[in-house]
């Protein structure tokens, strides 16, 4: 087989795994128009809610959404910054062991931000969805209780974002309980095949969402943060704005509240 074909061919089983796609009673054009949510929505929005970004790794949700996270604040929400596997085996920093030091550099990126982080005790070498570690995340957000997840998009070179991702799927319902999400990360070097629909301009937060990734010295932030810097211009590009985080909805649920944010749709060709 090809390298193409065969590129094209785990895809579509990766897809069919995942069950990704519409959720039943919605077509996949209704994804486009959640940056005007319906009546039966705007009695959410007017709420103030509880948000999870689920990273595997410190400075995940940071580099990822450190734009959407920002705005959720200014707007009154309550955001919790998940955290899968922080550190790998019995490394140190120094004298300390990088789990150590890794939670403190989250823990300060998070008051940056004024969002709570919850740090799970996994390992990166360690990290499997199995259904002792699916259970846990379970548990873990039917404590919570969050209205919205958001996390990475399953097709992606690092394996504890794919596995990650899983672990937050295989906790979702397709009725009731809570919308979910996915954002892109070091976009065409490890998200891959992502195509989003909703775009949000963050150019008024980029500097709040620099200095929260910066609080990451030891992983260090320039380079991930010069190729999201990168991704921000173009994605703003495809929205008509100069910066812009993408996402995108796995299907609006009836009676659940979508980010209460104003998404903007990508400029089509025949709109230039």
């Amino acid at each position: 087989m090809s390298l193409g074909k065969r590129a094209r061919t785990v895809t579509i089983v990766a897809f069919c795994l995942l069950g990704l796609g519409a959720a039943p009673g919605f077509r996949s054009d209704d994804r486009l128009k959640t940056d005007k949510p319906s009546a039966a929505h705007s009695a959410y929005q007017e709420k103030k809610l509880r948000v999870v970004v689920f990273g595997a790794h410190t400075m995940d949700p940071e580099l990822a959404c450190g734009g959407l996270i920002a705005l959720l604040r200014r707007g009154g929400h309550e955001v919790i910054l998940a955290y899968a596997a922080t550190f790998r085996g019995d490394l140190k920093v120094g004298d300390e062991p990088q789990a150590v030091v890794h939670k403190r550099e989250a823990t300060n990126a998070c008051k940056i931000l004024d969002v709570t982080p919850k740090i799970f005790p996994y390992a990166n070498e360690k990290l499997i969805a199995d259904d002792a570690t699916v259970k846990e995340v379970g548990a873990w957000l039917d404590e919570v209780k969050p209205d919205i997840v958001v996390t990475h998009w399953p097709i992606d070179s690092h394996p504890n974002h794919h596995v990650t991702h899983s672990l937050v799927w295989q906790n979702y319902k397709w009725q009731g309980g809570w919308n979910l999400y996915f954002f892109e990360i070091m976009g065409g070097q490890q998200t891959q095949l992502y195509a989003p629909d909703l775009y949000l301009d963050i150019g008024s937060v980029v500097p709040l969402k620099k200095e929260a990734c910066f609080a990451y010295p030891t992983h260090p932030p320039e380079r991930p943060w010069g190729v999201h810097d990168g991704m921000q211009k173009r994605r703003g590009a495809e929205c008509g704005v100069s910066d812009a985080e993408a996402y995108t909805l796995i299907g609006p649920k009836k009676g659940s509240p979508l980010l209460p944010v104003m998404f903007l749709p990508k400029i089509r060709k025949e709109d230039k």
